[in-house]
This record gives structure tokens, sequence and C-alpha cells, in this order.
């Protein structure tokens, strides 16, 4: 009798979510079924990441449908809130700001292998994963890095679910590239570095490939509004990685510079959090700061 391989293995056993190898096919009530790149098997993960299930995708849907009726999993809100992640990032990014939603929307984080797919396996992805719920009336989105990039994209194909797409926010997204990349990009290890979808890092294939928003949204940058911003490697206010100017989008409905706040601890900060909350909910951010005066932001733009 053949063994099976460690991967086939169908017993709980503790994950990370999938990082670098897995994307996900589906989302429910925090469960999620995702698909290994190199072996096309699948697995259930609970909302712990502790896998229940492996084997097909109807194996594993069928497996959590299971679970649905005998741990009696309350039916999610018709509303969601779907978290896109960023270059070297997984669904664990949002966790702290997941919770914040949770009483209100259904959780639904889209994971994918950063590195190994490019834009157009990544869109199509995505479209799979919101096409199986049908049922969802409303998606809002939470992007931050290329995230932002991939859903501008996305939209742009007029997919299936466009039409439930409520608000989004932006947050520490290189709405125009990342500028400070623009002399490295033609280098042998970029390509390497940054994956497949290293297009959407360089300013010039931004501004001439990747469409702009086409729905409501709103962009949370980090920075200080000092003119040096936290690294003087970077020119102009920046948060250690984005440069103020390139996460700038005219298009948006309102936009905010959280203050002092550095790019990797955004996405963990109590402000930054409910900011982002009263956007999606309100369809603006309430008290808070703005980052310029309309002349100057104008200023900006045109530059």
């Amino acid at each position: 009798m053949k063994m099976k391989g460690w991967y086939e293995m169908n017993f709980p056993f503790f994950t990370c979510g999938g990082l670098f190898w897995w994307v996900d096919r589906y989302s429910y009530a925090g469960w999620r079924i995702q698909e290994c790149i190199w072996t096309k098997r699948c697995r259930l993960l609970d909302p712990y990441r502790i896998r229940r299930a492996t084997g097909k995708f109807n194996d594993c849907y069928q497996s959590l449908m299971t679970f649905v009726n005998d741990w009696e999993i309350p039916q999610p809100p018709k509303k969601a809130v779907v978290f896109l992640h960023g270059l070297y990032q997984g669904s664990g990014a949002f966790e702290k700001m997941a919770r914040r939603f949770a009483d209100d929307y259904e959780i639904m984080t889209f994971s994918y292998p950063m590195r190994r797919f490019d834009i157009a396996g990544t869109i199509m992805a995505l479209n799979d994963f919101l096409n199986r719920r049908s049922d969802i009336e409303q998606l809002n989105f939470v992007a931050t890095g290329i995230g932002g990039m991939i859903l501008r994209c996305a939209l742009a194909g007029n997919p299936e679910w466009a039409g439930k797409v409520g608000r989004s926010v932006f947050v520490a997204v290189g709405s125009r590239g990342y500028g400070q990349l623009k002399k490295y990009c033609k280098k042998k290890g970029f390509p390497w570095v940054f994956g497949k979808m290293n297009n959407l890092l360089i300013p010039e294939y931004v501004s001439l490939r990747v469409p702009q928003m086409s729905k409501e949204f709103a962009v949370i940058m980090g920075g200080k509004e000092d003119g040096k911003g936290v690294c003087p490697w970077l020119d102009g206010d920046n948060d250690g990685l984005l440069r103020v100017a390139d996460a700038r989008d005219k298009t948006a409905k309102a936009d905010f510079l959280a203050m002092g706040r550095i790019n990797l601890l955004l996405l963990t900060d109590d402000q930054v959090i409910e900011l982002t909350r009263s956007f999606i909910k309100n369809g603006q951010f309430g008290t808070g700061k703005r980052i310029r005066t309309e002349q100057l932001m104008t200023n900006l733009w045109d530059n």
C-alpha cells in the first residue's frame, strides 16, 4: 500500500496560514480553503490557522460544511471586509485590525504567493475567490502595499463582484509606485527580490499601465509632516519605506497623515484602525488631521 506524503495527512495541525506557497480559494466565517501552488492540493484552515482537512477543493468544502453544521457556526453578516496584504506579508498582518470589524462585517483575508504569482494570475485568483461567495451583498476592502494596486487592476476588468463593492481604504499603498526604486528596477536582482509583480513598484509602469481606482476610497499614510520624514535617505516626508508623495492619490475621497507612524506599525496602530473602520462604515474619517490644505495638495498632485 502506498504511503501518504506528509502533506496528505488528514489530521489537525497548526500552520502559518500560508505565506509563500498557498493561495486562498474560499473563505467563510473565518475558515479558509487554500490551494498549494506546487501540488494543487487544498487544505481547510479554521480561524486559528489549524488545518482541519486536506484533499481536493470539493473535499475541503464538504468538510467545512460539516464543521458549520456540527459546530453550529453562526451565519456571517452579508457585508464583508476583504483584506489585501502587500509584499512579504500574510493575512496575519491585519489580525488586530480585523478584530475591530468582526462585529459588523464578515472578515475575508485574501492570501496569495506574492513573489510567485504575476499580476494576471493574482487577479484571476482574486476573482475566483470573491465570485465563490455570491451570497455576500457588499464587499469593502482594506489594502496595503501592492494589495491596493492589485485591487485597482482587478476592478478595471469589471469582474462579476464589481457591483457589490462598497468602500475601500488604502493604508500605505504606493499609488504612484515607489520613487526610490527607479534607479534599481533594471538591476538583475530586482525581479528576484520583489517577485513577478515587481512592475507594480515602478512609477513609470504604474502611471501607464495601472488604472485609477474606480470606486469610493480613501488613503492613510505614515510620515511626520516635517519635510524630512522617518528615513533620511528618502526624499521628502516618508514613513520609512514609502514617500508621502508616492502614496497620494488625487482621486481619493479623503486622506490622512498618521503623524509619526512608521510603515511597519501602521496596520496595528489604534488611530489608523479607527480611521479605517470609520471610513468603511460611514464614508468619512470623522475626527482627524488632514495632511495638507487643498492648495498644497493640488501642487503636490501636479508635481
